[in-house]
């Protein structure tokens, strides 16, 4: 299986903490061209098929959830995947918005599509002239937006979050989250959005090692 960081982890992350229900994959989208970011990952000189351009957009988006619900069931939490509903749930106490036949119907799926959304090669092979510099946009486009909306209150509130100084070394701060992510389990008492909040300032900090 070929995996990649996805840019869009933590945009998608942030979204989702800042969500008090369910969101659609509809408005998720829209939410992230909002942020500006070009879901396709297409260049200016690129002409795809309109069929081809929904199929990228859905791929990439999807490949973040499923990778955050990864993350997610690690910490005792998880992360219901549907085109008209997207929720964070804990795995000890199910969120009120989701049926018990709406999580098997889930589960069954999820084994499947997320090993098909997690791995890179299944998009590559849809279209293979455009994935050479794929990334390289992505990655420029994001660190552009972060630019402009990260500023240095954005770096002191994540170490602050981590419970580590300014001065703290990256091998500190991975030692700080490590810890700060275990108490934020369900079954010590956490709660998701302090999970995703903690997740959210290292994903923010490691950006910019």
């Amino acid at each position: 299986m070929k995996e990649i960081n996805n840019p869009l982890y933590l945009a998608v992350l942030t979204i989702l903490k800042k969500t008090n229900t369910s969101i659609s994959l509809f408005d998720l989208m829209k939410l992230l061209e909002k942020q500006g970011f070009t879901l396709s990952g297409l260049s200016k000189d690129e002409d795809v098929s309109h069929e081809i351009l929904i199929f990228r957009k859905n791929f990439i988006v999807m490949n973040a959830l499923y990778a955050i619900q990864s993350d997610l069931i690690k910490a005792g939490y998880s992360l219901y995947i549907s085109s008209l509903k997207i929720l964070i749930y804990s795995n000890a106490q199910l969120n009120t918005e989701l049926t018990d036949d709406l999580l098997i119907d889930a589960q069954k799926k999820d084994m499947a599509l997320g090993k098909y959304y997690l791995d890179w090669s299944n998009f590559e092979q849809a279209d293979q002239h455009y994935v050479d510099g794929l990334f390289n946009i992505f990655w420029k486009k994001y660190k552009d937006i972060n630019k402009k909306s990260f500023n240095q209150d954005k770096r002191s509130y994540a170490l602050q979050i981590l419970g580590v100084e300014s001065s703290a070394s990256w091998k500190d701060i991975q030692q700080a989250y490590r810890q700060k992510i275990t108490q934020c389990h369900p079954d010590k008492g956490g709660t998701s959005h302090q999970f995703i909040e903690v997740r959210e300032a290292f994903q923010f900090l490691k950006l910019f090692q």
